[in-house]
């Protein structure tokens, strides 16, 4: 489901990451459950474990599986960062920095396609599906979550991430680490300390 009022709780709840996110994460490789195959979501968004990784010359980012042989996904220059996602219907989603602009590779339906959009000004942006139960599809929603002036937001697939929501100002911290799901259900924003 989508964040209520796209807003924070007023008192935080923290609690562990469950599935991928649970798993360390680097800015140059994300984990994140996901279905058998791409575009298979017959067995569900939690069959196994994806990986998304950044080759060591940044020029491509790479995802594999348990049970998925690696394949390039997105070829550039200079690539720093990655984050991974799937859709409801097992369609990659993935944040990225290449050469300091942050950039989102994602399944356009008004296109019927992938597609990838820049956005100039963000730093640390950071994808995942809020809600992968089954009995949550038809209100799911990749999340896609980023700093930007020292402002947290996010944005959301139900808006073909066309509209920016202000979720905490001033936020004090460098970046984001990692955005999901926690074990008491909630969607959590982890962030860096201040340096």
């Amino acid at each position: 489901m989508a964040l209520p009022e796209s807003t924070l709780s007023s008192q935080p709840v923290a609690s562990p990451f469950i599935g991928g996110a649970a798993l360390p994460v680097r800015a140059i490789t994300d984990y994140q459950r996901g279905g058998v195959a791409i575009q298979d979501p017959s067995r569900g968004l939690n069959f196994q474990t994806w990986r998304a990784r950044v080759l060591e010359d940044g020029k491509a980012i790479v995802l594999d599986a348990q049970q998925v042989a690696a394949s390039t996904f997105i070829t550039g220059n200079n690539i720093t960062e990655v984050s991974l996602a799937f859709d409801q219907n097992m369609r990659p989603v993935i944040a990225y920095v290449e050469a300091g602009t942050a950039k989102l590779y994602w399944y356009d339906s008004s296109q019927g396609a992938q597609v990838t959009t820049s956005w100039p000004g963000m730093i640390t942006p950071r994808v995942s599906l809020d809600d992968k139960r089954s009995t949550q599809g038809g209100t799911s929603d990749v999340i896609f979550a980023y700093l930007k002036n020292g402002n947290l937001y996010h944005r959301q697939q139900r808006d073909r991430y066309g509209s920016e929501y202000l979720l905490a100002s001033n936020v004090n911290s460098p970046g984001l680490v990692k955005v999901g799901m926690s074990r008491n259900f909630r969607f959590q924003f982890l962030l860096q300390n201040p340096e």
